[in-house]
This record gives C-alpha cells, structure tokens and sequence, in this order.
C-alpha cells in the first residue's frame, strides 16, 4: 500500500539503530531512513518524496515475485513481462517515473546492491540496460521497502537519476513459516512457496535473523496454434522453400507448392507465450550485535540460485536452421538459465570520533548467470550436430567501501547545523565467458536437403550462437568519491534546507561534481510546501562498454542475424560506434504535503532532463556493410548494432498520493488510499546516421523509430492505483484496483498502402510515413487503459496463526491484442504483429498476460 512520503538524504548506520530502539513505526508515523545521513524521520517532514511501504503491505497481494509487488504498491514503478528474451524473462527489467533500468538505483540497508551481470540485447523493454535482480532476495527477510522519487546522484552516485529503493531486511526477533500455492484460471502458473525465518537475540541486544525461501513457479502460455507451412512444398516433383504466411499451412492462405501430408497431422501447438517455468533458492543474514556503549557491529547479505527455462522461437521443419536429419519436424530450442546471486556486507558504527558519529562498511556482490541450449542444433555442423550446447555466460562483481561521518553543531538557536561527510571507493569486475567450440563454431557443411541444398549453412546453435573466444573477455575498473552534506531548521524548524555535494573519479570515465539542494517550509500546521534542485549522473555499466555478441532478432516477424559490437571492438571505428560518456541529468522537484486528522496527500512535480542517453543503436544492415566488414577481416555480418550516447530527452511527471483512515465503530476500520504517476518524455536530440555508415548508402538514424517508441511510450505514461483496506478484528479484506495507462510499440515497419489497409481496421494506430518520397507508412500501435482488480481476505485464526486467500486479476483482463495476421493481410503480401498470428498480445504489456490468479497463503508466526 503506498502512502504519502518525504525524505531528504539516505543511510542505514545509526539511523537504522535509532530506528530499532525507537519502538514500532506506527507508533511515530512513517519513518524512514532512506535519503537522510542525519537519521530517521517521519516521512511527512522530509523535502523530497518517498514511499515507505512495511513488509505486511507490501506482501498485500497475488505478486509472485518482489517486483511485482512493487509495481502494484508503487505507481511510478513499472516491470514488463518479457517472453524468450532469454535471461530477461528471470530479470523483467523495470522502470520507474517513465525511464528506464539503469537509471533506478537499489540498495540494500541503505548500502549499494551489486547488478546483474547481464546486457539486455533484447527487443524489449530495457534494451541496452543492466538490471537488478530482484529475485534474489527473498520477499520473506524484507522489514520495509523505501522508495525515494527524486534524483539522488549527489548523495548515492551513480544510476541515482530517477530514484532509489532501499529494501531495509528484517531485524525482528521471533520465528516465522509462511507458504503460498497458487495458478491460473487456465490451469498453468503453478505456484510453490514457502520460506522460514528466524530471530534471535546475541550477546546484549543483539539480533541475528535468518531467512531461507524456495519458489517453484510453472510456465504459463498464451500462444495460438502455428498455422505456418511447416514442410517443404513440391513443384513439378521439385521441393520448394515452406511459406511464412499465417495460415499457409493450413490452406486458408496459399502455400508454397503442394503441401506435405505431414501438415495435415501436424501439432500446431508448438509455441510458448507467457510467464517461464523456474525455481528459485535464496537464503539471507541479518545481524548486528552491539560492541560496547558507544560502538556496534552490523552484518547482512545472502546467496540465491535461480534455475529457469525459457522457451524460443520455433524453427520449422522447412528452415535452414533445422537439420531434419535430427529434428524432422522442426523444434524449440529451450534456453536453460543459472543464475546465481552473493553479497556480504559488514561493518561497524559508533559515536565519539573527533564528536562526530561514524560508520565504516564494506560490501562485496556478485553476480553470475550461464546458460544452455537443449533440443537444439548447429546446422554447419550438420548431422554431427549435438543437440545440447553450453553457449557461455557472464559474471560481474563489485566491492564497495564508505566511511560515513555525521555531527550536529550548536549555532545559538533551537536548530543545530547537521553535518555529514563521507569517503566511498568501488571496485567492478566484469567478465563474459566464452561457449563451448559447437555453440559458435561454423562446422563447414554446407545445407544437406531441400530446394537449398549444398548452399551455406546457419552457423553456430540455435536460437543464437554461443558466445566465442573473440566475444569474451576480463575487464574491470574504480572509481573514488568524497561527499558531503548540510541540513539545518530555521523558524522553529518551519523551514528545513538540505545541500549535497559529491565528487567522484572513475578509472575509465574520469570525473564529476554533482550538487542538491531540497527544502521544506510549513505553511501553518499540516500544509508544507517541499521541492529540490539538482544534477545527477550515470556512468555505462561494464556490460555496456565490453559487452558483444551474435544473435537473430526477430524484426516484423523475420529473424536477421545481428551482431552487437562493443564499441571497444576492431571494428567499432568502421561503423561509427566511440566511447562512451556518462549520461547526465537535471533533476527539479516541487511539491506539497498535506495532513488533516486521518488524511495525509502528496503531490510533487518533478522534470528530468538527460544528456547522452545510453541506448542501443538500430540495427544497421546493407550489402555495402556486409561488403565491407568482410573485406576487413570479419565475414558473415549481415547486421550490425552498438550501445551509443544517442539521446537527449526531457520528463515531466507528477506523483500524487493520499491516505484516509477512518473508524467505523463496531464495524471496525477503513484505509483508502491513492496513489498516481502520470509521466510524459520527449525527445531533445537524437543522433544522426553516422558518417561511416552514410557513405555506404544507410539512411537509418542512430536510433531509430521503434527504438524511440520503445523508449517513450512502451511503459504506462500514467498509472492509478485505488486501495480500500477493511478491518474488523481478526479478519482484513484488502481491495486494490489498478489502472494502467495506454502504452505503445512499433508494431510494423514500411507498409505499402494496400497492406496499411488491410492491417489497421479495427486498432488504434498512428501511421508514420517512412520517407517524403515513399509512400509506404510504419505503424505504431496503442494498447488502451486497464483496471486490474485485486482481492485479498485474511483471518487471524489465532494469534499466531494467518490464513489468506486471494485473487489477482480479478475480472481476468487481458491487453489489447496486436495487429492480426488475416487471409486479407496476407493477400497483401505482409503478416500482422502477431508473429504470424501465434502471440496474440505484446510484450510492452504492463500486467502481463497470463489472467486470472487465485492462491491461498498461510503464515504462522511465533
């Protein structure tokens, strides 16, 4: 449940104790450590926006991961629900205040969280980013989550732009066993969970919790049956190439040739669309034990081990990429995902150095993912192809070291001047590992049957080539900060003015200085205007400087062999790829704070202006290209991208959020509470072609129209969230309607007018024209508004003992489908969006796909 909030600047060290010793936070308000080094403070009375949402609330609900969660209790967090995206579909890369992954900061009681070792190169939502992973900490050790809406890059570093969630770990003493079994209303999405954890004291007033949880969640699939032509045709006796066409298979289109019979008994069923299958182990420490009177010790972190499948494209029976000695009738080749997640964190706090407070930490975090293909096959290797590879994997590590140093000093008045300075130093190593020789290697032979036999075969294991010698390599660098910050009440604390400042010095990208100022001034009692001003920075992750890799996108429903070129690569200075800068930003945030008895609201506006936006580049290909990267040493390209410094955009956004509790005497309790983002972004500069790809006769901007919209509209511009929460005794009825807002993609590209006619009746849909001599049309499609309803009812049997049930998606809502392929269509000579009619819904939807969830959960608490 999201209520109103404020903060100003963040930390775990002494303010986390004085919040343990303070008693529970209901009994203060909401109180938060999050964006302050000066300690904990009720949300209310802090110059800049934040969330705070307890463990309880937060598991208020059907979300069967952490992220999803969040996305329904905080309306400025989004997460999409990525289908064969490989190790995306484990990570859903999120967004929050309408930018994208990178540019949200995690922290883990208040100290760094490591990312994951990953480069999103998928054609989804964060494409180009490195994630976080949420799932590897388990939602039972979490005590309360914070989520501070305002750029924080003066205070945290890097990635701080949109903003920070602190996930703070349960301390508490006591035990707990809770589990959860769930699935659809069609009867997939399996769901298993169950966790233990536990408290006890140590030594005098210390606490050791530790939580362990397993998850074993079923795949869920939307897909439609695969009408394509599967099997060679045959013309004059002679085989033929299968159409590509919805329904060729099936004689509702025409096929190529006359059909094999083996069509007719053909399981179309073929396909996965939806949620991956997947179990998920973690365990998690988290302990402090006082030293002495004035020093104590702290220690936290966790291991966790996700095994996940994801399920690709199908390749057909009639494709080069199929060697039909091994897979007659065609196959699916399964990505098997580990991925793997450490961190341990330790350090010391006290009072009394010099009169200043003081905490010293040290964190070190890892992150490992690799993965395999199973019933797949490398068609150069021909029928010696095994049909299992190893295709590589990646690894990024990261030691984090700060000294913090707080002290408060007495300038005359009832307000003392509070100071805060601090020495950070981080350590990143990245490494990309290479596959096993079959996954990359090109065998020689040459198509073995069908109208393409003796031509050139697909090279390296499907769905995409593992990752060779040439791609894999160690890299790592440093970077050393120093940062302060000031915070001092006039007027009888009335006004509330707060500065930071830090300098930081990265070992590959040089240095920078980045300054915030927040204030708050209480108009009267319960009316207080608040606002900040500041800049931020975010300096490309490892991945994105070193990362490169083959792979076949799917672009309008045909795959291209795309290579993705580090721009540290030989052949980044043939195609115009350079360094890469750190992205900077402009961060403005003004807003009020209302409270009146039982309501307390919020409304902040906030503008976010970045330069040198890290993105993928389009994906650039010609024969010219081809030519050319053949002639230099590197055959076999048809298609190329990189990561670039292609943008400049501006977003505006408002936040709103307000909570009424209300008596109903004997009838017990109501809490309503709203909360809201609206967010729109616009593009200030966008890179031309560069000039070594112009002169080959590319026309192709740096970043092109799909990857625009992907980045502006593929995420809700605005998302409501309405919760009635009853109570009365033992028994909480929680219920929660979400509305997510429009969102779009470029659904198809270059379109004759004959095709646009018969591909739009029916959709809502803006036609781009593709040049001013051509009057073939893209198209963007717009996916309408939905309220997700959820219902949840809880009964406290005894004292200790809880039971819940639950339903997600109330009313089973499913997104608006995408542009069809039809009979009409294809007589046209195009497909729809729907990948020839087999994924009826798009990627971009914002609460998945899968419908309906029911579950049951039950907790026992002693």
């Amino acid at each position: 449940m999201t209520t109103a909030a404020a903060i100003a600047l963040g930390g775990w060290g002494a303010a986390s104790t004085a919040f343990a010793q303070s008693g529970d936070a209901s009994e203060l308000g909401e109180v938060v450590v999050t964006g302050s080094r000066f300690g904990p403070r009720v949300v209310t009375d802090s110059p800049t926006p934040i969330d705070s949402i307890s463990a309880d609330e937060l598991r208020k609900g059907g979300g069967n991961d952490l992220q999803s969660l969040i996305k329904v209790a905080v309306p400025s967090f989004s997460t999409p629900r990525p289908t064969a995206a490989g190790v995306q579909d484990f990570l859903a890369p999120p967004t929050m205040r309408g930018l994208s992954t990178g540019q949200v900061l995690v922290l883990v009681n208040g100290k760094r969280r490591h990312t994951s070792a990953d480069l999103n190169t998928s054609n989804q939502i964060g494409r180009g980013d490195v994630a976080y992973d949420f799932n590897a900490i388990p939602t039972a050790a979490i005590g309360r989550l914070e989520v501070l809406r305002d750029g924080a890059a003066a205070q945290y570093g890097s990635d701080a732009i949109a903003g920070v969630i602190n996930i703070m770990l349960d301390k508490s003493l006591g035990y707990t066993v809770q589990g959860k079994v769930g699935q659809t209303s069609r009867g997939d999405g399996e769901h298993l969970e169950v966790s233990a954890s536990g408290g006890f004291a140590v030594g005098d007033g210390g606490v050791v919790r530790i939580t362990g949880q397993y998850v074993d969640h079923g795949k869920t699939d939307r897909a439609r049956p695969d009408t394509r032509q599967q099997y060679f045709g045959t013309t004059a006796g002679r085989p033929v190439a299968p159409s590509g066409n919805f329904g060729s298979g099936t004689g509702l289109t025409p096929s190529n040739g006359t059909l094999d019979p083996r069509e007719a008994s053909f399981n179309r069923d073929v396909w996965v669309f939806g949620e991956p299958d997947y179990t998920n182990a973690s365990v998690f420490v988290n302990a402090e034990l006082p030293l002495s009177a004035t020093v104590t010790g702290y220690a936290f972190g966790g291991y966790n081990r996700l095994e996940g499948n994801s399920y690709n494209f199908f390749r057909r029976a009639g494709q080069d990429e199929t060697v039909r000695a091994i897979n007659p009738d065609g196959f699916v080749p399964l990505q098997e995902h580990v991925i793997e997640n450490a961190s341990a964190a330790a350090g010391v706090r006290g009072d009394g150095l010099a009169g200043f407070a003081w905490d010293l930490s040290t964190l070190v975090g890892a992150s490992y993912s690799k993965g395999s293909y199973t019933g797949s096959n490398n068609a150069s290797l021909g029928t010696a192809s095994p049909t299992e590879f190893y295709r590589g994997g990646s690894e990024f590590r990261q030691w984090t070291t700060n000294l913090d140093l707080t002290r408060e000093f007495d300038v005359g008045d009832d307000s003392p001047l509070k100071l805060a300075l601090g020495l950070e130093y981080r350590k990143e190593w990245y490494e990309k590992k290479a596959g096993e020789p079959s996954s990359y290697a090109n065998g020689g032979v040459p198509i073995l049957d069908g109208p393409n036999a003796g031509r050139p075969a697909p090279v390296g294991s499907q769905p995409a080539p593992g990752a060779s010698p040439a791609e894999a390599g160690k890299f790592d660098r440093n970077s050393k900060a120093v940062y302060a910050e000031i915070e001092k009440g006039f007027f009888g604390d009335r006004l509330t003015l707060s500065g930071a400042v830090r300098y930081e010095d990265f070992s590959d990208f040089g240095s920078t200085t980045n300054y915030k100022v927040a204030g708050r001034f209480e108009l009267f009692e319960g009316l207080a205007l608040r606002g900040s001003v500041g800049s931020g920075f975010r300096a490309p992750a490892l991945p994105q400087s070193y990362f490169s890799s083959s792979a076949i996108s799917f672009i309008n429903g045909q795959p291209l062999s795309v290579r993705l070129i580090s721009v540290n690569d030989a052949i980044a200075p043939l195609i115009g790829a350079q360094a890469l800068d750190p992205e900077k930003s402009d961060n403005v945030s003004v807003g009020a704070v209302f409270e009146l008895g039982g309501l307390t609201a919020t409304v902040d506006y906030y503008r976010i202006e970045i330069r040198d936006r890290l993105v993928i580049s389009s994906n650039f290909s010609s024969t010219a290209l081809t030519n050319l990267l053949a002639a230099n040493g590197f055959p076999g390209i048809n298609a190329v991208a990189y990561v670039t410094n292609a943008v400049d955009s501006t977003t505006d956004g408002v936040d709103v959020t307000a909570r009424y509790r209300h008596e109903l005497g004997g009838w017990g309790s109501m809490t309503a509470t709203l909360a809201a983002n609206f967010n729109s972004t616009k593009f200030d500069r966008i890179a031309g072609t560069p000039p070594q790809l112009a002169a080959l006769g590319i026309t192709a901007p740096l970043f092109d129209l799909t990857q625009q919209v992907r980045t502006r509209s593929a995420t809700p511009k605005d998302k409501i969230m309405l919760n009635l929460a009853w109570e009365r005794g033992p028994l909480t009825v929680n219920l929660t309607n979400t509305r997510y807002g429009e969102v779009s993609q470029v659904a198809l590209t270059n379109r004759t007018p004959a095709q646009v006619a018969a591909l739009i009746p029916g959709y809502d849909v803006t036609l781009v024209p593709v040049s001013a001599t051509s009057p073939n049309q893209d198209i963007i499609q717009h996916f309408g508004a939905d309220i997700i309803t959820d219902l949840e009812a809880s009964y406290r049997v005894t004292e200790t003992f809880t039971v819940t049930g639950g339903v997600s998606n109330l009313f089973n809502k499913t997104p608006d489908e995408q542009i069809a392929s039809t009979v009409a269509s294809v007589a046209t000579g195009t497909n729809g969006a729907d990948n020839n009619g087999i994924f009826p819904y798009a990627y971009i939807a914002p609460y998945g796909t899968s419908g309906r969830f029911f579950y049951l959960k039950a907790a026992y608490r002693f």
